[in-house]
Order: structure tokens, then sequence, then C-alpha cells
């Protein structure tokens, strides 16, 4: 005898006399905004900038009350501060500094993509998303459009031109997208991608964390590098201080080479994968150092003289070295195979856009000197070679020689019907088998429980919970309001058992 489920009608209930549907409050439209997210907001657009800018005053107000500036010059040193954070030109008398420090633009957009991530709602919509992007573009882009209108006005006190509005704000969106996209996808990647309309291919994801660390890879190596030669060339410390008059201007000179050491690291990692960082006429590369002018500052005493040693090309080994790691990981992890290498050739070219984007911020116009930075083209074509040949070797010997991180050759898993096969057989388990629990083989039959038939409404909970009220059979009392209607069918029985037993 088969069973027979019991059917329940869904339909709108009360319990206790009392209506249980959870009163849907008024939407807001996505011009409006409800009070405690518009304070987030606010937030998000003030507090970096606002710290930034306490912090760039604090320090400026410093530099001239030790060095004896007049403070008259003050609000245009603290709008170039802000100007010269953001990678925005500047020009200073008839010298162009387009060479800008890389750490107060990194410690910028990290503040505002941590910032960002806090306000990120636990489900954000397309209109939530929007609105938090706009207000990590509106504090830095308030705030640059003042410190343009001061510059302005205080070039009559100090020799200093305002930049274009088209760079300066352009620097402001790219830098604080940047920002926005990150602390996004750091706190919501699942909900961004469900909203795109097609879904990122796996591979896709894997080449970019695998990009990831190699990009972290490489500027480790190229940090050690540069480590090492300074202490190889820590004989020139004394002739950089030379133009030091007090322990102020050593403090300055050592303060400002701290803040360019991310662009020295930078240009190290050009180096090594064989790009030459120019200095104007002049360029150091692994083969070869042609004359130029370099600025005395201590930043640059890890950079290597002339003439070009026989050894340093063995350092093109590095950039390959960490290709070739980036491809055994993908090759264990992904599914990667020689005729269709796609997350190995996404790491190889995100690697190669990020350093990239890095040589682009970190180089740049240096007074006299001219264009210093990275050979730009030769830095694109070397490390996508490097990257993506080394990734390939990395996987194809991963693939042949290595046991995969992870193996389903036997399993199969599905996240909505519970599903998986085995070399042995099949089993499926379902809704269906965890509800009526039937079992039935070649020997055994087992019979199913009597068949109860139930017709009655369902029940909303107040915590959103169902219910099913069903009157008991034979009681005089009336249903209460919860209750409709309950019939219950007994199976038939066999003949002459029903009063005597037997």
């Amino acid at each position: 005898m088969s069973s027979r489920n019991a059917l329940v009608r869904r339909t709108s209930g009360s319990r206790g006399g009392e209506t249980t549907a959870a009163p849907s409050g008024p939407e807001h439209a996505w011009w409006s905004l409800p009070p405690d997210r518009a304070r987030t907001l606010l937030l998000v657009a003030a507090r970096p900038t606002i710290c930034a800018l306490t912090a760039m005053i604090v320090v400026v107000l410093l530099v001239m009350l030790t060095s004896g500036t007049e403070l008259t010059s003050a609000p245009g040193a603290v709008a170039a501060t802000w100007l010269a954070a953001h990678q925005i030109p500047l020009t200073v008398g008839r010298t162009s500094l387009g060479l800008l420090p890389l750490v107060p633009t990194v410690v910028l957009v990290w503040l505002s993509a941590r910032e960002c991530a806090r306000a990120v709602p636990d489900r954000p919509t397309p209109v939530d998303l929007g609105w938090l992007t706009a207000a990590v573009l509106a504090g830095p882009l308030v705030m640059t459009s003042v410190c343009l209108a001061v510059v302005g006005d205080a070039a009559g006190v100090t020799p200093l031109e305002p930049p274009g509005v088209v760079t300066a704000f352009g620097w402001v969106l790219v830098l604080y997208l940047v920002a926005a996209a990150a602390g996004i996808c750091a706190r919501a990647w699942d909900s961004l991608c469900a909203l795109l309309p097609v879904d990122i291919p796996e591979w896709a994801v894997l080449g970019a964390r695998a990009a990831r660390r190699t990009v972290l890879r490489m500027l480790g190596c190229a940090a050690l590098a540069t480590v090492i030669s300074f202490c190889t060339h820590l004989s020139r410390v004394g002739e950089t201080y030379q133009q030091a008059h007090d322990v102020t201007d050593v403090l300055g000179m050592t303060l400002l080479s701290l803040l360019y050491l991310p662009n020295v690291i930078v240009g190290a990692a050009g180096m090594l994968s064989g790009a030459a960082v120019q200095f104007g006429v002049g360029s150091v590369g692994l083969f070869g150092v042609s004359a130029g002018q370099v600025p005395p500052v201590p930043a640059l005493i890890p950079l290597p003289t002339g003439p070009a040693a026989a050894w340093w090309p063995v350092l093109l080994l590095v950039p390959l070295a960490v290709g070739v790691l980036g491809g055994v990981e993908l090759g264990r992890t992904s599914d990667d195979r020689p005729g269709a290498p796609w997350a190995t050739l996404t790491c190889a070219g995100l690697s190669t856009l990020t350093f990239l984007i890095l040589s682009i911020l970190s180089s740049g116009q240096l007074g006299a000197v001219g264009w210093v930075g990275p050979d730009l083209l030769m830095l694109v074509v070397l490390m996508v070679t490097w990257f993506g040949f080394g990734g390939f070797v990395g996987m194809v010997f991963a693939r042949r020689f290595l046991a995969p991180a992870v193996e389903y050759d036997d399993y199969s898993y599905d996240e909505d019907d519970y599903y998986y096969e085995d070399d042995e057989g099949e089993h499926d388990e379902g809704d269906d088998y965890a509800d009526d629990h039937d079992y039935a083989d070649d020997d055994h039959e087992y019979p199913a429980d009597p068949a109860v038939e139930v017709d009655a409404e369902l029940v909303e909970d107040i915590d959103d919970e169902p219910e099913v009220s069903i009157a008991a059979p034979g009681s005089t009392t009336p249903p209460t309001d919860d209750i409709v209607d309950a019939e219950v069918v007994e199976p038939d029985l066999p003949e002459g058992d029903g009063d005597t037993g037997r």
C-alpha cells in the first residue's frame, strides 16, 4: 500500500485573533535615503577626507615652523600637498614636478576603501552601490575643487601654478573609483557577481587570484634586491648627506626618501624584468648603464652604477621563477591544460597590467633631470613574456608530475539536489527521500504509513514559522479561528477485526 502525503492549503491565517502578516513599510525611492543610511554615507564621504587633510595641515605647519618659513604661504602649501598626494603634477616656478611619492596616495586610497567596505550593506542593490560610490567620490572631489581655488589665489604669494582642472579631477576620479571598487569587492563579491548579466568563468577568478600573488611576490623580490643593493653601497651615505646643513635637513631628506621608497621598489621590479630605468638622457639596466643626472637623495643609494657586471642578466631568472611558481599553483588548482591555458594567460595579463599601472604612478617629470621611470614598452613586453612563458612551463609541470590539490574524478556534488555517484552505484537523496523514508529492494518490502489526508489552513506564526492547526476527531469544542477543517481518513481494515480485534 503506497502512502499519500498530507496536503495543506497555504492561505493567510491568524493566530489568537491577531493578524500575523508583517506590515510592509513604505518603499523609499532611489533618490530618498533613510536617516541611518544617509548618516553612514556622510561618514564615508567626510571621514577619510577630514583625516587626510588634518594630517597634511599638521605636517605642513611642522615643516614651516622648523624651517623658519612664514606662515602666510601655509594655505597654498596645504593645497599643493593635497594635490601632490593624489599624483596631480605641479609646477613650482619653472620646475615641473610630476614624479610624486606613492606612500600618501596608497594611504589615501586605503582609507577610502576601508571606509567603503564598512558601509557596504549585507545584500546590496545597484542603487545602494551607486550611492556608496558617489559618497566615496564626493568628499575628495569637493576638497580638490577647494584646493584648486586656494592654489589659484595663492599664486601671488607662492610661485605655484595651478594644475589643469581636467587633469586634477581625472586623477581624483580614477584613484577613488579604484578605492570604491576595492571596498565593495572586499565585502560583497558574491552579490556583485550576481548583478552581472553573465557569469564570471572559474578560470578568470583563479587567474585573478594568482595574479595578486604574483604581483606581491615580484614586489617582495624587488624589495629584497633593493635592501641588498643598499647594503652593498653604504659608502654613498656620507656623500648623499653632504648637502644637509643641519639636523632638520637630514630628517627632511630621510623622510622624503621613505616617501619615495615604493617608487624605488617598483623601479627595481622593472629592472629585474630587464627594462631599463630612465633618468632623463641616462638609463640604468641589467645590460648597461649610461651616464645621466641622478638626484642626490638617500632613496637612490641602491641604484647600481656602471659599468654593468657580467652576472647582472642572471637576475632575469627572478621574474621567470615567479611566473613558474604561479603556473604550478594554477596547474594544481585549475582546469588548465596545454591546449587551453586560460587561467595562466589571465594571471600573466593581469600581473603585467598591474605593474604597468604602478610604473605609470611611480614615474614622471623631475625638474631639470627630465623623465624618470621605467621604460614602459619594454616593461610590458618583458613581463608578459616572463609571466606567461614561466606560468605555462609551471602549469605543464604541475599537470604532469604533481598531484592536483583536489580530485573530483569519482565524485560530483550538486548543492541543490544532494546527488552523488561513485564507481559502485548511484544514490539520490532528495526531498522525497528525506520525507518518506521508503526503502525497497529485491528481498524485502516495507509497508508505508497509513494514508492520512488533512485539509487545514496554514497559520503563519509571529516568527514566520508555518504551523498547522487540526481539530481533534470527535471533539465537541468548536474550532478556533486557527482551525478551518480537518478530516482523518483511516485505512480500510480487514473484515471481522473492527470490534473483536481479531
